[in-house]
């Protein structure tokens, strides 16, 4: 590792110069150019004059369009980021006419007939086209069977009719090399109700499509009290009238076969003083085994979703003014996202407010190749205070926490959570990640050692020691550390009487310890405890690169093997725990190091025959015993990267390797076992332009968004460079500049809003 001087930052700075990287992206992604790659922004201060003139010009009279043009500007350049469609495309209509400055929309209400089908087709080609993600309802459409008179005929229903809009969604996808996002939504009270749920599973069929289904609140009151359910679709005044001319007279009262509800379309329909349209029973079934239905489909094939579409209405804060049928294309508060900050619950980023810098797996950028790179992210937000989320466990132990929407990176593609299922394999980050700053190495080889073999211990008047153990061979280790524990202590004792440890000695044993009750003081400071010990600290997650190889190294060399098969064959780097959370956290550490591995269960919790320190063994009960086991590639890069303390555990390891090509690569994927909802949590996300790709945990994943719309809505996002606001930075007078960030976020979303 190279080192870097540290120099003094000044105290005059007003905010932090772009980086090379920055402007290298502002100048692929969103700088304008002409078709001859002529430069139409000169500077980034250029991009911000187009986005401001083109958004102000929505405004009604030229003496508005210059006020808000102005404002807009300032904006710009004290800290509003617009999303990228934004800065990408407003005021760029003469180079890039068919583009939009929208991320995504839902599609006004598919009408029911051939020209408003197509219509529609027609609308969201264009719309996928321009690049946004779009989402329809298709319950509007009569179900299979239903009789078209305009053709004679009967209609093949609404699933068929999803097929073109999947398939024109793979053409367009196909042509501009984007992968194009549709939601399909559906109502629960549809006669093909049972033909959607089971969609999916046709193999090929919708694959450009999220389902969810449209749950009502009386549909959710029928299964609790295990009433039966009516599948109905709505009647025309022209059926109605026939039918009553006929000898099939429609009573709008017989309840038997008509139900009154809320539809999205009312012209043409038999509707009430109330406004609700009067649907024909096709048949009724028992709402629980509708609901089994709906339960089996998901946990079996993740499909559909589920929509309290009452519940979303209900909370929406425009219920006055418009009516919530679809929604448009995230993980828990302690998720690590991947940073330059190191590995840091997404949680904390929100509360911050940081921008980020993302590790990003190679794989995941369209590459061949693994490996890792770093991109640029918008600040972690929250996507909901409170969402369903699904436990995706693999057999190699990594673990996430997410939203049936979350995106993963797969064998067989880019895949939202609610598609996945037991045998999948998700991709793992495969390449080198990113530090933080924090720690050194010699506090990270000192956490590592009480990790692994340390204690703690009462020393009586409510005082606790950490005690740090040394056997065997590892013996000569204790008077390095013992000198690093002085110097970490010295500054920390009560009264000026100078404190020193050394390490104390049992020969018998082949043991040497040190024990402080200062030093348990300075380690409570990182969070390390009696009760955390072991728990990779906050420190080492955040620390830097020579602080997390020393904590692992450290680990390593307590509680670690090199194992070489009886004959020579194979070999594997192991660490022992009985705690299976520790393996977890040290697993996705090595995954920053691009270092794969699978943690096992060795052996099961029982009664054991142990020493008991006095010369003799008794029975202990134990608890169950677990291994990760490190080998193939990730087994050289560990022993290159990382290693071992001391030689005589370096030197196994060489010993046999020596003259032994090592051609074993390993895929970097890992294999779903379960996938489980764990109830409702805040969910939070980032942003990341490059094609929507981060990691969290280890696990190489996308994005998510989804965001209920009404008919046309769309979804508008952008972001806030806190740094902008603050002044005199670097110095005990620095303070935040909250009337000028009031200013910004209020003419910021006017902006949006244009």
């Amino acid at each position: 590792m190279t080192a870097r001087k540290l120099q003094a930052v000044p105290n005059n700075v007003n905010e932090v110069p772009y980086q090379q990287a920055s402007l290298d992206i502002w100048d692929k992604k969103y700088r304008l150019k002409a078709k001859d790659g002529t430069l139409i922004d000169a500077s980034i201060d250029g991009t911000y004059e187009r986005v401001a003139r083109a958004l102000s010009e929505v405004e009604s009279g030229k003496d508005k369009q210059k006020e808000w043009n102005e404002k807009f500007l300032w904006a710009l350049r004290h800290g509003a980021i617009p999303a990228g469609r934004i800065i990408s495309n407003a005021g760029a209509l003469e180079h890039k006419p068919a583009t939009s400055t929208i991320n995504c929309t839902v599609s006004g209400t598919v009408p029911d007939s051939m020209d408003g089908i197509l219509q529609k087709v027609h609308e969201a080609g264009l719309t996928l086209k321009a690049g946004c993600g779009i989402g329809y309802e298709f319950s509007t459409l009569r179900p299979k069977g239903g009789y078209v008179s305009g053709a004679g005929a009967y209609t093949s229903g609404p699933l068929s009719f999803m097929d073109i809009y999947d398939k024109m969604c793979f053409t367009v996808s196909s042509a501009g090399g984007r992968r194009g996002a549709q939601m399909a939504t559906f109502d629960v009270g549809h006669p093909d109700v049972f033909d959607f749920i089971k969609a999916k599973r046709e193999d090929g069929r919708l694959r450009q499509f999220n389902l969810s289904l449209l749950i009502t609140t009386e549909f959710v009151e029928a299964v609790k009290a295990d009433k039966p359910w009516a599948l109905a679709f709505p009647m025309t005044t022209k059926e109605f009238i026939q039918d009553n001319l006929s000898q099939n007279k429609v009573d709008l009262s017989d309840s038997s076969k008509v139900i009154w509800r809320e539809w999205p379309v009312k012209d043409g329909y038999v509707t009430n003083d109330a406004g609700q349209v009067a649907c024909r029973i096709t048949r009724t079934v028992p709402a629980r085994r509708l609901w089994d239905a709906i339960m089996a489909s998901t946990y079996d094939y993740a499909e559909p979703g589920f929509i309290l579409i009452d519940k979303v209405n209900e909370m929406n804060n425009n219920w006055f003014c418009e009516n919530i049928r679809a929604t448009n294309p995230c993980v828990t508060a302690d998720t690590r996202l991947h940073t330059q900050y190191g590995m840091i619950p997404i949680g904390e980023l929100y509360a911050s407010g940081t921008p980020l810098q993302v590790t990003v797996d190679k794989r995941a950028l369209g590459s061949d190749h693994k490996g890792s790179e770093i991109r640029s992210a918008v600040p972690a937000f929250m996507t909901a205070s409170e969402a369903d989320v699904y436990r995706v466990h693999t057999k190699e132990g990594y673990e996430i926490k997410a939203t049936e929407w979350h995106d993963f990176y797969t064998s067989r593609g880019k895949i939202p959570l609610r598609e996945l299922k037991p045998g999948d394999e998700l991709l793992v980050q495969s390449g080198k990640g990113q530090f933080g700053n924090q720690g050194s190495c010699d506090l990270g080889m000192l956490l590592g050692l009480i990790t692994g073999d340390g204690h703690f211990t009462n020393r009586g008047d409510g005082k606790e020691a950490a005690v740090i153990n040394f056997w065997g061979k590892d013996r000569e280790l204790a008077p390095i550390v013992s000198n690093y524990v002085n110097a970490l202590i010295a500054s920390t004792a009560h009264s000026s009487r100078a404190y020193q440890v050394a390490p104390v000695a049992v020969p018998e044993r082949n043991h040497l310890f040190i024990r402080s009750v200062i030093l348990n003081r300075v380690l409570a400071h990182y969070g390390f405890s009696r009760d955390t010990k072991l728990q990779v600290p906050e420190v080492v997650w955040r620390g830097s690169e020579d602080c997390v190889k020393a904590y692992l190294q450290a680990l390593f060399q307590c509680d670690g093997t090199v194992n070489v098969s009886s004959n020579s064959q194979s070999c594997s780097i192991r660490l022992a725990s009985s705690k299976p959370s520790l393996l977890q956290d040290v697993q996705t550490l090595l995954a920053n190091f691009g270092v794969f591995c699978c943690i096992h269960k060795r052996r099961d919790a029982g009664n054991r025959m142990m020493p008991d320190g006095k010369g003799g063994n008794k029975e202990y009960a134990c608890n169950a015993d677990y291994e990760l086991i490190i080998d193939g590639e990730s087994r050289t890069r560990f022993m290159n990267e990382i290693g071992f303390m001391l030689d005589y555990k370096n030197d196994r390891y060489h010993a046999w390797a020596k003259d032994r090509v090592l051609k074993k690569t390993q895929a970097f994927t890992c294999t779903i076992d379960e996938i489980k909802p764990i109830g409702k949590q805040a969910v939070y996300d980032t942003t990341q332009a490059d094609h929507n790709t981060v990691i969290f945990n280890g696990l190489v994943t996308g994005q998510c968004g989804e965001q209920p719309l009404p008919p046309y809505g769309s979804c508008l996002l952008g972001s806030i460079n806190l740094t902008r606001f603050i002044e005199k930075p670097f110095t005990s007078q620095a303070a935040f500049n909250w009337d000028d960030y009031r200013k910004a976020v209020s003419i910021f979303s006017r902006m949006l809003d244009n």
